[in-house]
């Protein structure tokens, strides 16, 4: 019996991961646009950032998925490979996803046969066979969620190990210099001593750096959630102060804190929202001019609990004002600062699991810009997890 390649291309479908649910006539219409192409070691086969017209299943042999990282607007732009793609596995299937632009380069490994779909006339049958169009972005829709699990999942992973493997020797580092500033090993002249300051205060912002990437990748709403626990927010935002007294010190700028008359305990993630008031401290004094002024304050409102951090610097240039949340986003004024643009991101990412809300606006005086200041707002309605349980509970028992 002879078989059409038409025919030989709709059976190949069907052994693909999101094909796989179609019915005969379903995979030979889709084999009237799709051909088979052959692809060699380091061929870009799809470019990240152009319009997708292509998806792509492998019939045999790998691609790898590059993405495009720059650290920094300042930064040179790098491919990191994320994952790589098989026999039976699809490549482009942002060809499938608005806005329909590939968020990943594809690149051959190896010598690879893959079967090449055009992506806009496979656009069209599934939209007119409403079946197929469901079968496969329900397909689509468990791959997706596969990838990104499990590219989290190894991120995570790696980024404990390296961070584990790194914390120890700075923690040693830190503990030795800071016996030496005491004095232990013996007397110390006023120009070792601020060399020693400073030495302590790069590893700190070392060892915050590291924390930071971290925590990007852990942060997830639940487990902040799952932190929640009743706290006295006026010894956190005491243990925040203590965690940049030494940076303030070195530039000499003036921590001053205005408190309300007594503080009420809240709902929260006690640690989290302990990095929250020292990412928005540190930012503070890091662009703030030597000789300057800090004001934490603290205030209650009905429903919310209110946090301030104003600073002296230069402010956000507006431009930068809509972005400044993001992650690896540095201002286009921060110049030679240190940082990777992360504490922002991570301490929204927290406040956003609080249904809280952070917002930052430029201080002006006559037009001119004096200062910044962030604003922090946090339900006083929050609940731990034990709470909801017993609410669950008693739900259940009525």
């Amino acid at each position: 019996m002879i078989t059409s390649q038409q025919e030989i291309i709709s059976v190949r479908l069907g052994r693909s991961e999101i094909f796989h649910a179609l019915s005969g006539p379903d995979l030979l219409n889709i084999a009237d646009f799709c051909h088979e192409e052959t692809c060699h070691d380091g061929q870009v086969v799809l470019m990240e950032g152009q319009q997708a017209n292509t998806l792509l299943v492998v019939e045999r042999g790998k691609l790898s998925l590059e993405k495009e990282v720059q650290i920094g607007r300042h930064s040179t732009p790098r491919n990191a490979t994320i994952g790589y793609v098989g026999p039976g596995q699809v490549a482009g299937f942002s060809a499938l996803v608005y806005p329909h632009i590939y968020t990943t380069s594809v690149i051959c490994v190896e010598p690879t046969r893959l079967m090449v779909i055009d992506g806009v006339k496979l656009r069209e049958y599934l939209e007119e066979h409403p079946p197929a169009g469901f079968a496969v972005m329900d397909e689509l829709n468990t791959l997706i969620g596969s990838r990104y699990r499990r590219a989290t999942d190894t991120l995570t992973y790696f980024l404990s190990i390296v961070s584990h493997e790194l914390r120890s020797p700075l923690a040693a580092i830190e503990n030795y210099l800071q016996t030496i500033l005491g004095g232990f090993a013996g007397e110390l002249t006023p120009k070792q001593e601020r060399m020693l300051k400073r030495s302590i205060l790069r590893v700190i912002e070392l060892r915050s750096l590291i924390g930071d990437v971290v925590d990007l990748a852990r942060m997830r709403p639940e487990q902040i959630q799952a932190d929640f626990e009743w706290f006295d927010p006026g010894e956190v935002g005491t243990e925040s102060i203590e965690d940049v007294r030494l940076a303030a010190a070195e530039k000499e700028i003036q921590l001053k804190i205005e408190p309300p008359p007594f503080f009420e305990p809240i709902v929260g993630a006690r640690r989290r929202m302990r990095q929250v008031f020292s990412n928005l401290l540190n930012n503070a004094i890091k662009f703030s001019p030597a000789g300057s002024k800090v004001i934490f304050s603290a205030y209650y409102e009905p429903e919310e609990v209110v946090f301030t951090v104003e600073d002296e610097g230069p402010g956000i240039p507006d431009e930068d004002l809509k972005h400044i949340f993001k992650n690896f986003y540095r201002g286009s004024n921060v110049g030679d600062a240190t940082g990777m643009g992360l504490g922002l991101s991570i301490a929204k990412n927290i406040i956003d699991a609080h249904n809280g809300q952070i917002v930052v606006e430029n201080i002006t005086d006559d037009g001119e810009v004096k200062g910044s200041r962030f604003t922090v707002r946090i339900p006083r309605n929050l609940k731990t997890p034990d709470m909801l349980h017993r609410e669950w509970r008693d739900e259940m028992n009525q």
